[in-house]
């Protein structure tokens, strides 16, 4: 009996050991999942402060999220102009945000002599790299450029569909803020390349479209994909010399964050040449006009391109 009791109790021993061994075992059979979870890293997504900067923000943070498993911050869309999210992407406290060529080359590059729309990108994306460490991603498939609109009444009034043909009509009142007229992308420009000499009447930015609705200018400035346009129906003319400088919409990144985590790359490519400007006017009247959430607008043009 003795020598029994003392086999069951070895067994006994051999038995706790074994269970202790299986459940140190399956605890450290955890460690690559943590691993794993440190590898699918995080990125911070930017934007700037109007509908057209926040749906394309959200576009980005969540087809990355829904297409990869990193940990997407969304904080910060809606930081700001260029001049805030440059500097803050090269100091790393983000590391995408929706760009414009024309922004970059002007504003980022500080570059006077605008190149021919077809090479800008090509232009853009090897200086960002050299200079920055930056990328900057293929065009989303539209641009946001500057543009000059009157309402339907006087484009048939004065037969114009062009600038050219604007420059030639007397007798006319531009609709601008305080600084339209003395920028030379702006009314100055306009004046040296296109003639204009027109009467000028300052309101506030927020209010070019009721001043020209109600009939206090006949001509003003917008963005060629204001949401504000379907609601308004006023008419773009043609920048028939090309004096604005191409807008294509696009992505920066940190190219650091695309070396660690190619992910990022492969879930934003459906986004490339996918959003042409009536897509993008139609997007920004919903935010706009229709008051709803940029980002329920951006989600819900993600499902039904069937890319989330």
């Amino acid at each position: 009996m003795k020598k029994n009791s003392k086999f069951f109790a070895l067994m006994l021993v051999v038995v706790f050991a074994v269970s202790i061994f299986m459940v140190t075992g399956c605890e450290g059979e955890e460690a690559p999942e943590d691993t794993e979870d440190e590898a699918a890293g995080e990125i911070v997504i930017a934007g700037k402060q109007y509908a057209e900067g926040l749906v394309l923000g959200y576009l980005a943070a969540h087809i990355i999220e829904a297409n990869t498993n990193m940990e997407v911050d969304t904080g910060k869309i809606g930081m700001g102009p260029t001049e805030m999210l440059h500097p803050a992407i090269l100091e790393e406290q983000i590391d995408l945000y929706p760009e414009y060529t024309g922004t970059s080359w002007m504003v980022v590059l500080e570059e006077d002599e605008m190149p021919e729309h077809d090479v800008i990108h090509g232009k853009v994306k090897e200086a960002y790299e050299e200079e920055f460490g930056l990328t900057i991603t293929d065009p989303l498939g539209f641009e946001n450029t500057f543009a000059i609109a009157v309402t339907e009444e006087t484009a048939e009034e004065y037969g114009v569909s062009t600038l050219t043909e604007l420059g030639e009509v007397e007798g006319l009142t531009f609709i601008g803020d305080s600084t339209t007229f003395t920028r030379e992308d702006a009314y100055l420009g306009l004046e040296r390349v296109y003639g204009f000499d027109m009467e000028q009447v300052v309101v506030d930015t927020a209010l070019f479209y009721e001043a020209l609705d109600q009939g206090e200018g006949d001509v003003t400035t917008l963005f060629s994909t204001d949401g504000r346009l379907k609601e308004y129906g006023f008419v773009v003319l043609e920048d028939d010399k090309n004096f604005f400088p191409p807008y294509d919409a696009m992505y920066v990144v940190r190219q650091e964050i695309l070396d660690q985590y190619p992910q990022v790359q492969e879930a934003l490519e459906p986004l490339f040449g996918l959003i042409d400007e009536e897509t993008m006017i139609e997007l920004n009247y919903q935010v706009e006009v229709e008051q709803r959430e940029a980002e329920d607008v951006a989600i819900e043009f993600l499902e039904e391109q069937g890319l989330i």
